[in-house]
């Protein structure tokens, strides 16, 4: 149609599923899953080694729990297809990230923060391009990283003469603050035992977010707006 805008050539963004790449064997393995099957058994991380704790895949994106986590339920979210760096992605992969991240996020702070609503939560959510900007994994990726109180620990008897159980964090200063400002810190080896249970809430809790924002549609509806 006369009124339809120019296509957007994106055969140089076409880049091919690289066999050296960790995450393109992750996406290949995961192929897509309903956001709403949480026990899925496609689900299973013993499927690659080391196991792969998987708590989103769809047509264009697939999250998973970081191997070497900064912070307790440190995850990655990537395109499935591989693409190097941002600037490389097609606007169809974009849009499902721009519209998924937020969801995950909600998802993440929720399982690992479950005391603490959105709005007091801290974390990071990072993306690097390209090894001078300390890219590691040469397949895009964008780092969701919570950044937990002083001494956090859950909460088991909820709040105390109407204050937080947990107390409030305090902005960073010297190092420590570059530290987390760029999403650094000291790695860590995921704890499988945790993570598999970590993982199954973060499905839970993201399909809960995925049927607020699209009902009960399994896909990322096109053109849809985040409410705010």
């Amino acid at each position: 149609m006369a009124d339809d805008p120019p296509s957007i050539p994106e055969h140089s963004h076409d880049q091919s599923p690289d066999s050296s790449c960790p995450f393109c064997t992750i996406t290949s393995t995961y192929q897509p899953i309903s956001p709403l099957e949480t026990n899925h058994g496609d689900w299973d991380p013993d499927r690659l080694d080391p196991p792969t704790y998987v708590l989103l895949s769809t047509e264009h994106v697939v999250a998973f729990l970081d191997i070497a986590p900064l912070t307790r339920g440190h995850v990655l979210v990537a395109p499935r297809r591989h693409r190097v760096k941002v600037g490389n992605l097609q606007s169809s992969e974009a849009a499902e990230i721009g519209r998924v991240l937020p969801l995950i996020a909600r998802s993440v702070l929720r399982s690992v923060f479950p005391d603490i609503p959105h709005h007091d939560a801290d974390y990071n959510v990072v993306q690097n391009n390209g090894p001078g900007a300390a890219q590691v994994i040469p397949h895009v990726h964008f780092h969701v990283i919570p950044r937990p109180p002083l001494d956090y620990k859950p909460a088991t008897g909820g709040s105390r003469n109407g204050r937080p159980a947990y107390a409030p964090s305090q902005i960073p200063t010297g190092l420590r603050a570059s530290y987390v400002q760029f999403g650094r810190g000291q790695r860590h080896e995921l704890d499988e035992d945790d993570a598999a249970v970590l993982v199954k809430t973060m499905r839970e809790n993201l399909k809960s977010e995925w049927e607020k924002e699209f009902g009960g549609v399994a896909n990322v509806p096109s053109g849809k707006e985040q409410k705010l």
